[in-house]
């Protein structure tokens, strides 16, 4: 088993094509060895800043990580996937096509004050946050650590770089934080990066707050409730299945 890595970046999709042939290669060398009994696999990382092939001989080890090593250190076979506190918005699990060297302060501009907007209600967000909790996600959002930002009627989605991508839900009324869930360790709620993503909901617009979605479904002529429907079951697999299950006559 062979692992990669380049910190701060991530391969591009030529990198992963050009490990997908090392592997075929590897895997074809093999296949009349009866020596050989398991599959030559690669797995990319989620990033995709790692990738692990499995199932080489230890004889043959030196050969393909000379050869990987002509992928990883090739500059154009990756790109930057940067850190917040280098300036650039970390994208998580990004195609490996889309580059990820957006500055921060281009999808955050507020960022160059390092001040929430006055939309967010501040006072209710302390009350309720133990003090350390506050500022260390105060921090958080000042250095640009909340990306990938949804906010749809009254719910806000996000991902704030922590240790690793944390997922961020929260629940927020006229800017008042209500409740929050976060894929972090951390029992207690709200945690620092639940405080960060609240403070960053200021910097963009709520999608949906001048009309209730019921509202907008009921004002939609079916033939454009079809529409919008069918387009995004293309792009959603599960909504998809969701469709087929809900609607297929029994």
């Amino acid at each position: 088993m062979l692992e990669l890595e380049r910190t701060g970046h991530a391969f591009s999709a030529d990198g992963i094509a050009a490990l997908e042939e090392i592997r075929s290669n590897y895997a074809d060398q093999v296949a009349d060895d009866t020596a050989h009994q398991t599959d030559v696999t690669l797995d990319i990382g989620m990033t995709p800043r790692t990738a692990t092939i499995k199932g080489i001989f230890p004889a043959d080890s030196s050969s393909v990580i000379g050869t990987c090593w002509d992928v990883v250190s090739d500059p154009t076979k990756w790109y930057p996937i940067g850190w917040p506190e280098q300036g650039w918005i970390h994208r998580r699990s990004a195609d490996p096509s889309i580059p990820g060297d957006e500055p921060v302060e281009d999808a955050f501009p507020r960022l160059q004050t390092q001040t929430p907007s006055q939309s967010v209600d501040l006072e209710t967000l302390r009350e309720v946050t133990e003090p350390g909790r506050y500022e260390r996600g105060s921090r958080y959002y000042e250095r640009g650590s909340v990306t990938e930002l949804e906010y749809v009627d009254d719910t806000l989605q996000a991902t704030v770089q922590g240790s690793r991508p944390y997922d961020v839900r929260v629940t927020l009324s006229q800017g008042s934080y209500v409740s929050g869930q976060c894929s972090c360790p951390d029992d207690a709620v709200p945690c620092k990066h639940i405080v960060a993503a609240v403070l960053a909901s200021g910097d963009i617009e709520a999608v949906g707050g001048d009309q209730s979605l019921d509202a907008l479904l009921a004002a939609a002529s079916a033939e454009e409730f079809r529409s919008v429907l069918s387009e995004i079951a293309d792009e959603d697999i599960g909504l998809r299945k969701r469709l087929y299950e809900e609607l297929s006559e029994d």
